[in-house]
């Protein structure tokens, strides 16, 4: 499937980034990446971005040579991210699509309780950046996709009558838990996320 291609394609490059761990890319790959999910990415500067690596502006830009670039990066890690935790979170079940989907759903509910949690980044990006032909923009509607795709498949997989309605009614579920968190806290409207999206497979299955 098109996902697990990305996602062990991404396990790769983790291995690569953390044997490299103490490298000036990372250093700033790690402070951009922490700056931008906590206190926004248009209101961090490279210079903040420099000082707090401890990697002078000079290094930043052989590495990066415009902050775009370093936000794309930072997207890409997020991405990488993301799939690797996703498959992780339905790889003990896959005897099951409808409990891989059901382990998701709980897998999510965990990311909302985290301390610092601050939303969806890719849902953040897309907030700061309107502009269609921003890469951050476009990173974003990708990612978004790609995680409706694959609820798509898993829906398919367990037999869901309407797979794709069901993989729309839950992306939905999924993102407004997501942004409703930061708001209200995990105990908000984002907790009905463990009512609501377990009826919405239960009803298609």
């Amino acid at each position: 499937m098109l996902q697990y291609k990305t996602v062990l394609y991404c396990s790769i490059e983790r291995e690569n980034i953390t044997a490299s761990h103490s490298s000036a890319r990372q250093r700033l790959l790690e402070t951009a990446s922490d700056l931008f999910y906590r206190k926004g990415i248009r209101s961090i500067g490279v210079d903040t971005i420099a000082e707090q690596s401890g990697v002078g502006k000079p290094t930043l830009y052989r590495h990066f040579s415009t902050k775009d670039k370093l936000i794309s990066a930072y997207l890409e890690e997020e991405n990488c991210l993301h799939w690797q935790w996703f498959e992780e979170a339905i790889a003990p079940l896959q005897e099951s699509a409808k409990a891989q989907l059901l382990a998701l759903i709980d897998a999510t509910t965990q990311i909302l309780t985290k301390p610092g949690y601050r939303g969806c980044a890719f849902l953040n990006a897309l907030a700061e950046f309107s502009e269609e032909d921003h890469p951050a923009h476009r990173q974003a509607i990708e990612y978004k996709h790609a995680l409706r795709l694959r609820l798509y498949q898993l829906s398919q997989q367990a037999g869901a009558r309407d797979p794709d309605a069901l993989a729309d009614q839950l992306l939905l579920v999924i993102n407004g838990a997501l942004a409703s968190a930061p708001l209200f806290g995990s105990s908000g409207p984002s907790a009905q996320l463990t009512t609501i999206a377990p009826y919405l497979v239960d009803f298609q299955l």
